[in-house]
C-alpha cells in the first residue's frame, strides 16, 4: 500500500507542490487582518488586492484547491489504464482502493491543513501585533477534508456502480441521493456568498460533506479489477436489425460539418442560457440581485463562467480530430470549424444580453456587455489552441485554469475597447495560425485521445 500511495505522489509531484505552494499563500492570505490600511500604511497594491480577495473568498478558494488536487487525479490515472496494471499486484482489492483514498484525500487533508497553519504562523511571525486566526484556519481545513473526500466519491461513484440502469434499486436511489447531494454541496454552498456564515448551512454542509466522505472510504474498495466485471458491457436480449435488401436513396439535407456546427451550437448556447438565468435567480434569492438591471450587469459578467462551459462542449469535438481530418477540407477550413464551434455561442450570448440592456436601459450597458464579452475572446482563443495543440487531457484544462486566471488578473473593467480591441484581435489571429499549424503538423492531430469523463476506466478510456 505504502509504494501505491509513493507513486501517486511521485508522478502528480508537480500538480500538488503547486497546490502546497497555494495553500501556503491562502493560510498567509487568511491571517490579513480586514483593515489593512494600517498595516501598508494606507498603500495599495496589486499584491494586496488580490491576496485579500484570496481571504475574503477562501470558500470557494479552498474548493477550487481541493478539487484540482484531489481525486481527479486519480481519475486521469483511471483514464489511462492504472487499475488494470495494480491488478498484477499481491494487493486486496480493499488495500488497493484505500490506499487511492489515503493518496487522495487524507494525506493531502493534512499536509494543507498544516500549510494553512505554517502561512498563517508566517504572517504572525512577521506582524507579531496581529490575532491568529485559529477559527478560520481550523474551518478552512475541515472544508478542505470534507470536499476531497466528495471529489472522491463523485468522481468514481459510477464506476463502482452497473452500467445504466441495470443495478438494484437501492444502488441507483442512493446514487441519485449522491448525486443530489454533490451537486448542492458545489453550487448550494462553495459557490453561495456568506455560506460558511449561515448556520443552517454551514451545519447542513457538514453533515452531507462527512457521509459523502464515509461513503467514498467505505466504497474504495470497489475501485479496484476485482469488481472489472460491472465495467464490461453486458450482453442483452436484443440483436440488430438485418439491413433491408431494397435499395436506400441517400436523403439530401445539411452535410456533416454543418451540422455538427449547428447540433453543438444548439445545446451549448441554451445550458449558457439555463447557466445564467439559474445564477441570476440564486443571487437574487440570497439578496444580491435587487432588479432586473442588476441581473443584466451580473450575466454581463459571467463570460468566463460560459467560456467554461464552451470549453466543456468542445472537448468532443477534439476528440475526434483524427476522424475530421480524414475529411476533404483543408486545414485552414477545419481550424474554422472549431473556432466556430467555440465562439458562435458567446458571440450569440453577446448579442443576446446586449441586447436585452439595449431595449430595456441604455446603450452604455449595452456597449459595456459587449465589450466584456469581446475581451474574452482573447483567452477563449489561446484554450482552443491550447485543446488542439496538448489534446484533451489534464494538461489542457490545466493550461485553461492558468490562461483564465491570467485574464482575470490582468483584466480591468476600466480598460478602454480602443486598446482592448486591438489586443483581442490580434489573439484571436494568432491562435487561429497556430491552431492551423498544429492540425497540419502536430501528431497529436492524429493520436487517439482518452476521454477524461469516461465511465470504464478499465479500457483507458477510449
Amino acid at each position: 500500500m505504502k509504494k501505491l500511495i509513493l507513486d501517486h505522489f511521485r508522478r502528480w509531484w508537480w500538480v500538488l507542490a503547486l497546490g502546497a505552494a497555494y495553500a501556503l499563500v491562502l493560510g498567509w492570505s487568511m491571517a490579513i487582518p480586514a483593515d489593512t490600511s494600517e498595516l501598508w500604511h494606507g498603500k495599495k497594491s496589486f499584491l494586496l488586492v488580490w491576496l485579500k480577495v484570496q481571504s475574503n473568498m477562501f470558500v470557494s478558494q479552498v474548493f477550487c484547491l481541493a478539487v484540482f488536487t484531489g481525486a481527479m487525479l486519480l481519475l486521469f490515472d483511471l483514464q489511462r489504464g492504472v487499475a488494470r496494471v495494480v491488478t498484477a499486484l499481491p494487493l486486496t482489492a480493499r488495500q488497493i482502493g484505500r490506499s487511492w483514498w489515503l493518496a487522495t484525500v487524507a494525506i493531502p487533508a493534512i499536509v494543507y491543513a498544516a500549510l494553512f497553519f505554517g502561512g498563517a504562523g508566517t504572517f504572525c511571525l512577521f506582524h507579531p501585533n496581529r490575532v491568529f486566526p485559529a477559527a478560520r484556519l481550523v474551518m478552512a481545513s475541515l472544508f478542505t477534508l470534507l470536499w476531497l473526500g466528495m471529489g472522491f466519491t463523485i468522481y468514481f461513484n459510477q464506476f463502482t456502480s452497473s452500467q445504466g440502469l441495470s443495478g438494484n434499486w437501492r444502488e441507483r436511489t442512493g446514487n441519485f441521493f449522491i448525486s443530489v447531494l454533490s451537486v448542492w454541496m458545489i453550487f448550494g454552498f462553495a459557490f453561495s456568498l456568506n455560506a460558511s456564515k449561515n448556520p443552517f448551512k454551514l451545519a447542513v454542509f457538514l453533515g452531507v460533506g462527512t457521509l459523502l466522505t464515509v461513503v467514498g472510504w467505505f466504497r474504495a474498495e470497489q475501485f479496484s479489477m476485482g469488481r472489472a466485471s460491472r465495467a464490461v458491457p453486458r450482453r442483452t436480449g436484443f440483436h440488430l436489425t438485418p439491413l433491408s435488401p431494397s435499395r436506400h436513396q441517400v436523403p439530401d439535407g445539411r452535410g456533416g460539418i454543418p451540422f455538427l456546427i449547428s447540433a453543438t451550437f444548439y445545446k451549448t448556447f441554451l445550458i449558457c442560457v439555463a447557466a445564467g438565468g439559474w445564477w441570476s435567480l440564486v443571487m437574487a434569492w440570497q439578496g444580491q440581485i435587487k432588479s432586473c438591471h442588476e441581473a443584466i450587469e451580473t450575466i454581463g459578467g459571467m463570460g468566463s463562467i460560459f467560456w467554461v462551459i464552451i470549453f466543456v462542449f468542445l472537448m468532443p469535438v477534439v476528440r475526434q480530430l483524427r476522424h475530421l481530418r480524414t475529411l476533404p477540407i483543408s486545414a485552414t477550413n477545419l481550424a474554422a470549424v472549431i473556432f466556430s464551434i467555440a465562439t458562435l455561442p458567446l458571440i450569440a450570448l453577446a448579442a443576446l444580453v446586449a441586447g436585452v440592456a439595449g431595449l430595456a436601459w441604455e446603450t452604455p450597458l449595452a456597449f459595456t456587455v459587449l465589450k466584456s464579452y469581446a475581451l474574452i475572446l482573447a483567452p477563449a482563443s489561446l484554450c482552443i489552441f491550447f485543446a488542439v495543440w496538448r489534446g484533451t487531457g489534464i494538461q489542457a484544462y490545466l493550461l485553461l485554469l492558468f490562461t483564465m486566471i491570467g485574464f482575470q488578473m490582468v483584466h480591468h473593467p476600466e480598460i478602454p475597447f480602443s486598446l482592448g480591441g486591438p489586443i483581442t484581435a490580434i489573439c484571436v489571429l494568432l491562435a487561429f495560425l497556430l491552431t492551423r499549424h498544429t492540425l497540419m503538423h502536430s501528431s497529436h492531430t492524429y493520436r487517439i485521445q482518452a476521454n477524461v469523463f469516461n465511465k470504464d476506466p478499465w479500457g483507458a478510456a477510449r
